[in-house]
This record gives C-alpha cells, structure tokens and sequence, in this order.
C-alpha cells in the first residue's frame, strides 16, 4: 500500500503595483497653473515699477511656488495601501500552508506506527485466532539451470521435481516437538515404515504396489504440537506423473488408514476457499475420520503433484479441529508446486 501525500495550491491574490510616477505626476498641473499665472501677468504692458513694487512681485511669487515646494510628495498622494481583501488572503493562505504541513507530519507518523506492532496489536485489526498454526517462511529450493517445474506441463510432460525432494518437505511449525525417528533431511524413510499407517491385512499388498510402480524413494517429516496433535508428513517420488497417479487411485478406492478403515470424505475442504488455492496441476484427496471415533481423530490428505504423492496424516486425541489441518494440506500443495 502506497502512501499519497496531497496539498491543496492555495492561489494568493495578486496585489497592483504603485505607479512609481504618481507623485510627479500630481504635483505637475500645480507646477503648470502657477507657470501660467506669472505668463499672463509678463504678457501684459509692464509699468515701471520701483523696489517696494519688485518686493511685492517677489512675495506674490514666493505666496504661488511655496505650497508646492514645502508640502511633501508621500502627503500629496499617498502611496496604495494593501487592501482588507488582500490582507484576508494572506491570513488564509498561511492557514492552510500549516494545516497541510500538520496533516503531512500527522499522516507520515501514524503509516509508521501501523507498520511498527503486530497486526494483532492494532485494534480494530485483530486476526481471530481461529486455531491456525505458525509456519515459518516458506521458500522454494533453487532449481538447477535451465530445469522447467515440475507442473510445467509443455517442458516438462513427465512432471519430474528436479529440486532434491527432502527440501520440499513441510518445516516444522513453531512450538512443534519434531520427531528424530523420522530422517527429516538425513536420509530416505523406508518403505516398510511408510506403509505402517495402512490397515495391517493391506500392508503387504501396498508395499508391493509402490514398488511395482518405479518407487525411488520416500522423504519424511514428523512432529507433535503442544496439543498432542500428531502429524506425519510423506513424499514419494516416481519415475513420472502417470506411474503417480496410479498408486494415488489405488490408494483411495478404497481409502483406509489403520487409524480409520473407512474414512469419509472432508466436504469442508471443498466448502472453502482452500481448493482454489491449490496450485493447477495438481490434485487434493482429503478425508476425514467418521464418528464414532475412538481415542483419536484422524484426518488424511493425498496430494498429486507431477512425479511426487504426498500424504499428510494427523491424529489428535478426542477431536481436531480442519483448520490446521487444511493449512498444512495447502502449504505443502503448494510447496509441491
């Protein structure tokens, strides 16, 4: 989300300038009247006159040039004054060149302060806790140069996973407990191993099964959570997609776990958003263990993602709620993809 910062142009009226010759030409007509009054009186006959008649011309003259000369201009014609209106505008325009540099500093402060606490820490934005578990960041393993993914249909038909399949696995979520048994990234899990979460009359048949159909091998992970929420996760990989698929469909029809022989179909995987989320490509299988139950509650997943199956299997004492795991189903979907 991107911030905006706006200000509004507060347009200032313009001011008129003073004519810088008004005050000459003011004081120019009273120069002119006085320059007329001493020509009619030199264009008439000139009688003789003596001293006192010359002092009374000089103090006539003295009587007409002397305003003129002793008033100041800035008294004659004063300068224009700022009109009101201009004055308001200043004011207003001040007023608002602060209000928009206090709701700039204001707006700048709060988008750190958002950024700074936890979502849930915010109020009005807190994330209900719906049972959700912490994972931490996922990121894709680097493919070797120049290798296609695996649900990169065009370039890859066989829909191999060119990534070591050991760092496509599910990390551990926080607070989890993991399970040293299971080879995490040490090592391949064996198949004998894999096949002890089927019912025990079918073992023998589904080991020969992945075999018969190019198994090379099984990653796997496993943990417990604060709850005693058990969850074990497998990858395994074939030669190519088809050979996948197959094992998938045997798998399913009929599905049964040793923990639940006859599970039913989760419906509300199909009732939210999480198959959608799916990367395409791929196919999600999701079952939930029927009521009555015993002392645990089974929930299991198949994921078909090119060359890998995966298999999510979560047990939790008396009953667990699909939220997590949903979760754990689309993470490692997506993981896969």
């Amino acid at each position: 989300m991107s911030e905006q910062t706006q200000s509004d142009d507060v347009k200032i009226p313009a001011q008129a300038a003073a004519p810088a010759q008004e005050t000459l030409t003011n004081a120019g007509p009273v120069e002119a009247a006085a320059g007329n009054a001493s020509g009619e009186t030199a264009a008439g006959p000139e009688p003789e006159s003596g001293p006192a008649d010359a002092a009374a011309v000089t103090d006539a003259a003295d009587d007409t040039v002397q305003p003129a000369e002793a008033t100041s201009p800035m008294s004659v014609v004063p300068g224009p004054r700022k009109r009101l209106r201009d004055r308001r505008g200043l004011r207003a325009a001040a007023r608002w060149t602060a209000a928009v540099v206090v709701f700039a500093v204001l707006g700048g402060a709060t988008a750190y302060a958002v950024t700074q606490p936890e979502r849930s820490e915010i109020p009005g934005l807190e994330t209900p806790d719906d049972g959700r578990w912490t994972y931490p960041a996922l990121k894709l393993p680097r493919l070797p140069a120049g290798a296609p993914r695996a649900l990169d249909e065009k370039r890859n038909t066989g829909g191999r996973h060119h990534a070591d399949l050991r760092t496509l696995l599910l990390p551990v979520p926080s607070g989890a407990k993991r399970d040293t048994s299971f080879p995490d990234r040490g090592g391949w899990l064996p198949t004998a191993d894999f096949v002890g979460i089927y019912p025990e009359g079918d073992r023998r048949k589904d080991r020969a099964l992945l075999e018969d159909n190019t198994l090379r091998h099984i990653a796997a992970r496993a943990w417990t959570m604060p709850d005693g929420t058990r969850t074990e996760v497998y990858l395994l990989q074939f030669i190519t997609s088809p050979y996948t698929t197959r094992v998938r469909n045997e798998l399913i029809i009929p599905a049964g776990f040793a923990q639940a022989p006859q599970p039913q179909t989760d419906t509300t995987w199909s009732e939210g958003d999480a198959d959608s989320a799916v990367p395409e490509g791929e196919m999600v299988n999701v079952y939930d263990e029927a009521a009555p139950r015993g002392a645990t509650h089974l929930r299991a997943a198949y994921i078909t993602a090119g060359d890998t199956l995966a298999v999510i299997h979560m047990e939790k004492p008396k009953t667990q709620s699909a939220v997590p795991f949903h979760q754990t189903v689309l993470l490692q979907a997506q993981l896969l993809g």
